[in-house]
């Protein structure tokens, strides 16, 4: 029976600290209520402040909206803006290529 409730104090403290930590750490603003409003509910309200954080008052993150020129589609992979690499980089290959050429013209 101890254990029992050792189990349950432990799982609640782990569903607490979760949420609050969810709740102060995240990118995007709360629904519904502010992050203040929700750490209260969490903490004051035993197991269903939790529970409720995760479910209702958890922002979820913006779809990314379909650019420009890809046909409104999105599916498929999605290319980078820019280079994402020195070497993916045309101007950065051509540099390197007339340095190259340079260097074998000295020799």
């Amino acid at each position: 029976m101890i254990r029992a409730f050792v189990f349950l104090v432990l799982a609640h403290l782990a569903l607490v600290i979760a949420a609050v930590a969810d709740c102060l750490g995240g990118e995007h603003a709360p629904r519904k209520l502010s992050r203040a409003w929700w750490v209260l509910i969490i903490v004051l309200v035993p197991i269903v402040g939790g529970i409720l954080w995760f479910t209702v008052g958890r922002a979820r993150p913006p779809r990314p909206q379909p650019g420009p020129g890809r046909g409104g589609s999105a599916g498929g992979p999605r290319r980078p803006q820019g280079p994402v690499a020195p070497d993916d980089d045309p101007d950065f290959l051509r540099d390197i290529d007339r340095r190259l050429r340079d260097e074998n013209k000295e020799d």
